[in-house]
């Protein structure tokens, strides 16, 4: 289960913890087929990555969501990385969200029971 982060706690939450102690990182092999498809460079996804904001933790999988504009338009990039590893935190995959899903690039849609 996702714990979306609020406005009150949108200046990176929990960033410390992501990097803490971490001497590594890694973009996934998944990440990268996944850019590729979108037209994302591996520089975008770093820049995302040390740039954005979290805007989804997911304790229980110890994994972030990190958002931030895509190349100076009106897309954002979405990152995940999990962080279970002491050493080392890798980016597993890499997305444009998409407006059917995304209310905003920081906040999902809700979905009412019956709308789909």
């Amino acid at each position: 289960m996702s714990e979306h982060i609020t406005e009150k706690t949108s200046i990176l939450p929990y960033r410390e913890d992501i990097f803490a102690g971490r001497t590594e990182f890694r973009v996934s092999e998944h990440a990268l087929r996944e850019a590729h498809k979108e037209g994302i460079r591996a520089k975008d996804i770093v820049y995302t990555i040390f740039t954005g904001e979290v805007v989804e933790r997911y304790p229980d999988r110890r994994r972030v969501l990190i958002s931030s504009p895509f190349r100076n338009t009106d897309l954002h990039l979405h990152v995940v990385c999990d962080y279970s590893d002491y050493h080392e935190l890798v980016a597993v995959t890499v997305y444009i969200p998409t407006r059917s899903e995304w209310a905003s690039p920081r906040q999902r849609r809700r979905w009412v029971k019956g709308d789909l």
